[in-house]
């Protein structure tokens, strides 16, 4: 912790050099000096914000929980960093980064809060991941087009010689119905990937989740010639994670379908699902899928989740796309490991709690 012996006035001179919101704030929540581009930003009167309480700053629903965890971060580890929502004087909100710093002020425990408008930046980070949508969607456009010209072509060649000649060919008439069919089966899958509704996740007893989405897995797999082994581990079943019930029991039977056709040709016959706790900042809860098929090539892992990418013919391989994007909009992580001959392993991460544990728990 540093010392400051510093007269107030050439201190407050000081901080009202800085192109930055700085506040000096008491042990116990009370401004105790502010510079001028603060007394800009928060006053809200003549008085000034010196003797004002520091948690006037802050959305009603941080000043009880999220306020004081800053204040014991910053006594008990002398500093603290993190974003907060934070109220300017005319009642507007911005998106703002805190950083403390603790020392002492006229003999009196205290600590230097940095605040700094980052309102810009998360709109930046807004159309950067815009952006990485549209290349998302960019790519896919170009496999689309390269998967319907191949049934296109195919169907118009084949139609043309059957134009040329007198007699039927079954043969001929078999690949079109068949290509036919797969484009519309493409059309299909990129109609219902399009028209897919956003989740709805809250928080849900696990439970809850299990009881939904077991039976369906159960019947699947047993309709394979394979059993589903599951097992609640720590008594996380107890516990709540935000979740969407329907749209997550969709992402999980994509799985658990290619798991059981990587199975198929295999000896093993059992699939597991455990639930645990997550050891996996900032998830709390991890659904994990485990079988022992031929797994899946070095190689071919970074592509797993690629629109129209499947090593199975007749497949469209959209699965894990849906599954992936399921997952991803309810603010929860997909990742998949596997191992050639040894199996593969689908890892579902979700939260308790959509917002963090710094607002959420008192420290």
């Amino acid at each position: 912790m540093q010392v400051l012996e510093s007269d107030s006035d050439l201190l407050s001179s000081i901080f009202d050099l800085l192109n930055s919101t700085v506040l000096i704030v008491f042990e116990d929540g009370s401004i105790a000096m502010a510079n001028k581009r603060a007394e800009n930003l928060f006053r809200a009167g003549a008085g000034g914000l010196t003797g004002l309480a520091f948690s006037e700053i802050f959305m009603p629903d941080d000043r009880e929980i999220l306020l004081p965890n800053i204040l014991h971060l910053t006594n008990t580890h002398g500093e603290y960093e993190g974003e907060a929502m934070l109220l300017r004087r005319d009642g507007s909100t911005f998106m703002a980064l805190i950083a403390t710093s603790a020392f002492k002020f006229n003999n009196h425990h205290a600590a230097i809060i940095i605040i700094n408008d980052i309102s810009r930046l998360k709109g930046i980070e807004r159309i950067l991941n815009q952006s990485e949508r549209m290349a998302f969607w960019g790519a896919m456009l170009d496999d689309i087009s390269h998967q319907i010209r191949n049934p296109v072509l195919a169907i118009g060649g084949f139609a043309r010689r059957l134009a040329n000649l007198d007699v039927l060919r079954k043969d001929y008439v078999q690949v079109i119905l068949h290509e036919s069919s797969r484009l519309e089966l493409l059309l299909s899958t990129l109609t219902e990937y399009i028209d897919m509704p956003r989740p709805i996740a809250e928080p849900t007893p696990i439970s809850r989740v299990i009881e939904a989405v077991m039976p369906e897995a159960q019947r699947f797999v047993e309709g394979h010639g394979m059993t589903l082994h599951f097992e609640c581990l720590g008594g996380v079943c107890t516990q709540d994670c935000v979740i969407d019930i329907q749209a997550f029991q969709k992402a999980l039977m994509e799985c658990v379908k290619n798991a059981c056709e990587d199975c198929a040709e295999t000896e093993s016959k059992v699939l597991e699902l455990f639930v645990k706790a997550s050891d996996r900042e900032p998830y709390n809860v991890l659904f994990e899928l485990r079988d022992y098929g031929h797994g899946i090539r070095p190689q071919m892992l970074p592509k797993v989740f690629d629109p129209f990418f499947s090593t199975k013919s007749g497949h469209i391989g959209m699965g894990l796309t849906f599954a992936r994007r399921i997952i991803d909009e309810q603010a929860g992580h997909m990742v998949i490991e596997s191992e050639p001959n040894l199996g593969t392993t689908v890892k579902f991460y979700f939260v308790k709690e959509r917002r963090r544990s710094i607002r959420t728990q008192r420290l």
